[in-house]
């Protein structure tokens, strides 16, 4: 049985090797091209070629995965005929050396889109769970390339069209001068102009970086949030009805745009059509994840409604196992507590949350920083009802609004308000 049982593995997981192979036409008809090669079927291997750079004509778009397929197509070819065809006029030599430029070519298009799309996504995993090492390594990789005359030569050079590589130098351009706006109106513009010809992939990545600009620039500059919060939750519902969250090897939206998404509507009060979004596109969430992920939505939309006792309800179904939403449901019973006036739940819900932060590695500096600050702060707001302690609603007031790592900030100016008018009251 042990034998029989080690068999059948080896035999599912080459299955699974099959069955995955032909899924991928072009890659699979790719290699099928090398195979045909070193058996010296020369008359299939010219077929072969053939169909497979019409079946890559037939996309209607262009993708580094495509790029590496014509790469290889064509120094397969090149190799192929070199070994196996006479040599014996110049024309041939210099149709076979094209052949071999357009290869290193595409090769080139290939590897700037991956080395654009991957360091970004390091770059993004790194600040998200703290990890400082991967952060130097892209700045040294990035320090080797000079874009500008690497933009001249795809613009003179590129074999698949001036408008892929043009979207990719825009997003990288954009992030590259990030205080000129110039660039990031120009990488919309030519995003949204081009989104047709692109793969699904290349869609899901270039609108990520899209909508991670309008966040990056609202959180370092406040005076322009009202400008890119309104663009960022429309990118974000031009991401859902384009369904430009898939790739090529996930269809399922990710629960980090999902709780964004949430975040962001809230933020500009877009209550009604929350409401839809939650139950419609939490369809959409990965299975394990999406029960979570939909009562933490639900839980946001009834805080803001004012309904609390269903905020806690909901809030009490999330495991919090999850790290995404972690922090946020953290701060979410803190503010819930508070708004009831079960100010000792809040105090121990604060004493938890800090613990937690300081705890947990996960946690990033710049998200340390703005939890702390949220904390702070709630807290002494609280000690504005402890007659052992006194708060100044003025003064605390203004330490918020000058404070930039702070989240909800929104909220405690609220809550501090409320403060300045009791404070009004019982002074008449």
């Amino acid at each position: 049985m042990r034998r029989l049982l080690f068999d059948l593995q080896n035999l599912t997981e080459k299955f699974v090797r099959q069955v995955n192979f032909e899924k991928k036409h072009i890659e699979s008809r790719t290699f099928m091209t090398e195979e045909i090669g070193s058996r010296g079927a020369e008359r299939s291997f010219y077929k072969n070629v053939k169909l497979s750079n019409k079946m890559i004509d037939e996309l209607g778009y262009v993708s580094s995965d495509v790029c590496l397929s014509k790469f290889k197509l064509e120094t397969d070819r090149f190799y192929y005929g070199l070994i196996n065809d006479k040599i014996n006029k110049k024309s041939f030599i210099d149709t076979e050396a094209r052949r071999l430029i357009n290869g290193i070519t595409y090769f080139i298009s290939h590897f700037m889109m991956e080395a654009i799309k991957h360091n970004y996504t390091l770059l993004t995993y790194s600040r998200r769970f703290n990890v400082k090492y991967n952060e130097k390594v892209i700045s040294e990789f990035i320090k080797l390339f000079d874009f500008e005359r690497l933009e001249l030569f795809m613009k003179k050079n590129s074999l698949i069209g001036n408008s892929l590589i043009e979207v990719y130098l825009d997003a990288l351009k954009t992030y590259l001068y990030f205080d000129n706006d110039f660039y990031y109106k120009k990488f919309k513009k030519s995003l949204l102009e081009n989104r047709q010809r692109l793969s699904i992939t290349d869609n899901s990545f270039l609108f990520t970086r899209l909508a991670g600009y309008c966040t990056l620039k609202t959180k370092n500059n406040p005076n322009t949030s009202s400008y890119f919060d309104k663009d960022l939750l429309n990118i974000y519902k031009i991401i859902l009805e384009g369904n430009y969250y898939e790739t090529g090897t996930n269809k399922y939206l990710p629960t980090e745009l999902y709780k964004n998404i949430i975040t962001m509507s809230v933020k500009l009060k877009e209550l009604s059509w929350l409401d839809n979004f939650i139950f419609t596109y939490g369809q959409k969430l990965h299975p394990k994840r999406k029960v979570d992920a939909m009562n933490y939505g639900n839980a946001s939309l009834t805080f803001e409604r004012g309904a609390h006792d269903e905020t806690l309800a909901y809030l009490s179904r999330i495991k919090l196992d999850e790290f995404t939403y972690n922090l946020d449901v953290r701060n979410l019973y803190l503010r819930t507590y508070y708004e009831q006036k079960d100010y000792d739940a809040a105090r121990s819900a604060a004493a938890s949350y800090m613990k937690f932060i300081n705890e947990n590695p996960l946690v990033s500096q710049a998200k340390k920083t703005a939890h702390e600050n949220f904390i702070k702060y709630t807290i002494k707001i609280l000690n504005y009802y402890n007659t052992a302690t006194k708060t100044d609603p003025d003064t605390l007031y203004t330490k918020i609004l000058g404070c930039r790592d702070i989240i909800n900030a929104d909220w405690l100016l609220s809550k501090v308000q409320s403060l300045t008018s009791k404070t009004a009251r019982r002074a008449i």
